[in-house]
């Protein structure tokens, strides 16, 4: 009998192509998983960066007021307490707070030194003509008696009132007047704005008491405690 030839395994080509799709999925696979660790890793490297960056940011940032040029103070730049006053004269409550704050000032005397800042956030439009005005008047040494005038009737302020202001305390009138139409403490006004947005104010009346931040409603035994505090 002739030998049968040797029988030989013959493999469809279809079951190497499945073999090559399924090896060619697990290699994309293995290379996504790579490719994306990567990128995750990158991300999250340059995500704690930018919140490093950021945190360093806002430390370089201001966060504590300072008494600077033009600043209206009352008391001894030695005084263990510095209350710092941002606020408007249009602002109906910074008009209310004006008697708690004057208590203060006569409770405490020489413990306490008063910084204001003006800051002119409302939306009147003599809000800030007014606050050149009393920064005029400061330049003939009568801002504290001023600013006690502008707070009395603030709905009525305009350049006359500033004017019968200034004749009231016996300021030079020329003097007063020039200073006024010059604009000159504009400069002033908008680094206060700007320290403002530093310290993140919003709303008046703001106070400092030394580099603790009090908003709201404010009153005398609320800043007492707090003064009081600081004293210790």
């Amino acid at each position: 009998m002739p030998e049968k030839p040797p029988k030989t395994n013959w493999t469809s080509p279809k079951f190497y192509f499945f073999y090559f799709i399924v090896f060619t999925i697990i290699v994309l696979i293995v290379f996504s998983y790579i490719i994306l660790s990567y990128y995750w890793n990158y991300w999250s490297i340059a995500t704690n960066m930018e919140r490093y960056y950021r945190g360093r940011q806002q430390e370089l940032v201001q966060v504590f007021p300072q008494i600077l040029a033009n600043d209206p103070f009352l008391g001894s730049i030695d005084a263990k307490v510095t209350l710092y006053e941002y606020s408007d004269f249009l602002c109906p409550a910074c008009q209310a707070f004006q008697t708690d704050l004057t208590a203060l000032e006569k409770y405490y005397g020489p413990k306490l030194l008063y910084v204001f800042k003006g800051l002119p956030l409302t939306m009147n439009p003599e809000s800030r003509p007014a606050m050149r005005a009393a920064y005029c008047a400061g330049e003939q040494n009568k801002f504290w008696e001023y600013k006690n005038l502008l707070f009395q009737n603030p709905v009525l302020l305009n350049l006359q009132a500033y004017r019968e202001y200034a004749n009231l305390l016996n300021l030079n009138l020329e003097q007063f007047n020039s200073c006024l139409e010059s604009k000159k403490y504009d400069s002033v006004i908008d680094r206060n704005l700007t320290e403002a947005l530093s310290l993140q104010i919003t709303s008046v009346p703001t106070v400092y008491i030394n580099r603790q931040k009090i908003e709201g409603h404010l009153n005398f035994n609320t800043l007492k405690n707090i003064i009081d505090q600081e004293l210790r």
